[in-house]
């Protein structure tokens, strides 16, 4: 799988244990551009519960919605 393989909404989560947003995934993505395997923080190897996971990506997605760009109110 190469990046142009990945999903567009997949965006990193914040790691409950450490604070970073740095992922890696294990095992590909299911039909609904989730992933199919284990997804583990890069810094301190969480590994994230697939609910808690869903949910903290539901999360960010949310945040990167409310985000305008420079002059946009």
């Amino acid at each position: 799988m190469t990046n142009a393989d990945l999903p567009k909404n997949l965006l990193p989560v914040t790691c409950p244990v450490c604070g970073e947003s740095q992922n890696t995934t294990v095992g590909g993505f299911d039909a609904n551009d989730l992933p199919a395997g284990t997804v583990n923080c890069m810094v301190c190897r969480h590994a994230f519960q697939r609910d808690s996971y869903i949910r903290a990506l539901e999360l960010r997605r949310q945040e990167f919605a409310r985000l305008t760009g420079p002059g946009e109110v």
